[in-house]
């Protein structure tokens, strides 16, 4: 799921820039940026946690669900936070470009 708020962020900045409205697109940007550390830290916590198994082969998608779930819950909030303002702007974007 990381990759798609990276991509709905970076949607909502092109359509900005396309609007012309250069605050909220630098806003989309900075939301795109935060998406992805939040994202990069957690699958760091989940690596850590996979590298103890012995048939861990160093894949960048080797984890399973219960290694996933070693990410705090701290940085899990941020990146849902990060996520939802970017899914906002983004509908926001395509607001401003309707009307």
């Amino acid at each position: 799921m990381g990759w798609l708020f990276v991509l709905i962020s970076a949607v909502a900045a092109f359509l900005f820039y396309k609007s012309g409205n250069i605050t909220l697109m630098t806003f989309a940007i900075i939301i795109a940026a935060g998406v992805l550390w939040s994202w990069g830290i957690m699958h760091n916590y989940a690596t850590e946690q996979a590298q103890r198994r012995q048939n861990y082969s160093g894949g960048f998608f080797d984890i399973t669900p219960q290694e996933a779930k070693a990410a705090p819950d701290w940085i899990s909030l941020i990146n849902m936070g990060f996520s939802i303002a970017g899914l906002v702007l983004l509908i926001i974007a395509i607001i401003i470009l309707i009307f």
